[in-house]
């Protein structure tokens, strides 16, 4: 999956838990990717239907998780940093090619 569209945003939703790692810990899925602004990562994370986003580098890190409960914010979320997203996939899809 490569999102090239906003439709494809949703897709990456829709299909979250199918694509990422899970936190048995904290029973979580999640989704670590490069934060472009900032210089440090993201994690996007899904719990029980509820998604948030954490930040970190190596000069910050975020106040907890930020939930995420409206859904167009976080669809704006992820066509924002889509370029970073999409590597991941890549590399997740990659990964899996080679098996």
């Amino acid at each position: 999956m490569i999102i090239r569209k906003k439709l494809d945003a949703m897709q990456f939703l829709e299909e979250f838990t199918d694509m990422v790692s899970y936190d048995y810990e904290n029973e979580k899925h999640y989704f670590v990717f490069k934060d472009k602004e900032r210089g440090g990562q993201y994690t996007l994370m899904k719990k029980d239907e509820r998604w948030s986003i954490h930040g970190k580098g190596e000069n910050y890190c975020d106040d907890g998780e930020t939930m995420m409960d409206d859904i167009d914010g976080l669809l704006v979320f992820i066509w924002k940093h889509r370029s970073n997203i999409n590597r991941v996939l890549k590399e997740i899809h990659d990964s899996k090619v080679k098996v």
